[in-house]
């Protein structure tokens, strides 16, 4: 709904009939992130990286090579 579309002797404006804001099934718009998105992208983004860490490490112990025999 357009500003120019709002009446002032109307009032209220009944949400069913705002067209703009209703979402379609074709519509591509995001929800918005809000803090709490955020934060648990960055405990996300913190435990994957720790658990990359830990894989290289087990990797290095795996693929390392052996102790030359003498």
């Amino acid at each position: 709904m357009k500003l120019f579309e709002v009446k002032q002797e109307d009032g209220i404006v009944n949400p069913e009939e705002n067209k703009l804001e209703q979402s379609q099934k074709l519509d591509t718009r995001r929800p918005r992130l809000t803090l709490e998105h955020l934060g648990k992208l960055r405990k996300m983004r913190e435990i994957r990286k720790l658990e990359m860490e830990s894989r290289k490490d087990l990797y290095k112990k795996i693929y390392a090579r052996p102790p030359a025999m003498e």
